[in-house]
């Protein structure tokens, strides 16, 4: 592969700068039609071989919507959304657990032929049913759907790829919100970042408008657009598992287009970069 002009100055600034990540944990949300562009999600992947050849600790989670409703659909399945979440029943929760695990398998493989060892671990989440109720104080049943209690990290020397299931106490599966299991695994691990990579180019302030885009907000200042509205739809869990994720002992979030090749290696090399960071 031919070799990109780059200058010797240029190269000794870009790895000092990602140096100083170096021991200081990163956790990666991959996810939503990211996931859908083979070529952006070998640019995450290679930017996570890279990554952790300079020494920062990675864990990858992922979830897998788009693939699991095509399964779903092969199996003559239809999706059902209990208060914006998947409703899963039996048939629902092993088609997630398969496919879920099969989209490990393939990512922590990308990597390992980037030459980065990494490995599907499906069993380092421990979980309890997620138990909701509406606006009446009545309880919502979305079936096997779950909340993580503990992320059982794995011992170090490879990136551990993590699907969004759990086991409970009865060593059952569980379905998890991916971006509630991403930041659940940032807070135990006290992540120095927690990464969401997404299907849109942050958070923005009028989401017809990509040009909008908000490059920094404090928590309180995200909460102020959610009341809004600014903040709506699909955008509004995002914004919570940041805030989930420093709550729990993240130092920061972003959230980022994971459709835009390399945008993760972006907020290491550049003191600005396209998407929306969040503190506390």
């Amino acid at each position: 592969m031919p070799v990109p002009d780059l200058s010797a100055e240029l190269f000794a600034r870009s790895v000092e700068r990602v140096a100083l990540h170096r021991d200081r944990p990163v956790v990666v949300k991959l996810g939503g039609s990211a996931m859908e562009d083979p070529a952006a999600t070998r640019a995450c992947l290679r930017s996570i071989a890279v990554l952790y050849r300079l020494g920062v600790p990675l864990v990858l989670v992922h979830g897998g919507g788009k693939p699991i409703d095509r399964a779903m659909a092969d199996a003559g399945l239809v999706p059902k959304k209990v208060a914006g979440r998947r409703y899963t029943d039996a048939a629902t929760l092993k088609i997630v657990v398969k496919v879920l695990k099969a989209i490990g398998d393939d990512l922590a493989a990308q990597l390992v032929e980037l030459g980065c060892p990494a490995r599907r671990v499906s069993d380092s989440l421990r979980g309890r049913k997620l138990r909701l109720k509406d606006e009446a104080g009545d309880k919502i049943d979305l079936g096997s759907v779950g909340e993580v209690e503990k992320y059982l990290a794995p011992k170090p020397g490879f990136v551990p790829v993590i699907p969004s299931i759990a086991r409970n106490l009865a060593d059952k599966w569980l379905n998890i919100n991916a971006d509630t299991a991403a930041s659940a695994v940032a807070g135990a691990i006290r992540a120095e970042k927690a990464i969401f990579l997404t299907d849109t180019p942050g958070v923005l302030r009028d989401r017809r408008d990509p040009a909008s885009l908000i490059p920094q907000l404090s928590e309180a200042d995200c909460r102020s657009l959610i009341t809004s509205g600014a903040i709506e739809g699909g955008m509004v869990p995002k914004v919570e598992a940041c805030f989930e994720a420093l709550a729990a002992g993240a130092k920061s979030a972003y959230i980022l287009d994971g459709r835009e090749p390399f945008a993760l290696l972006r907020v290491f090399l550049h003191d600005s970069f396209p998407g929306t960071e969040i503190t506390q």
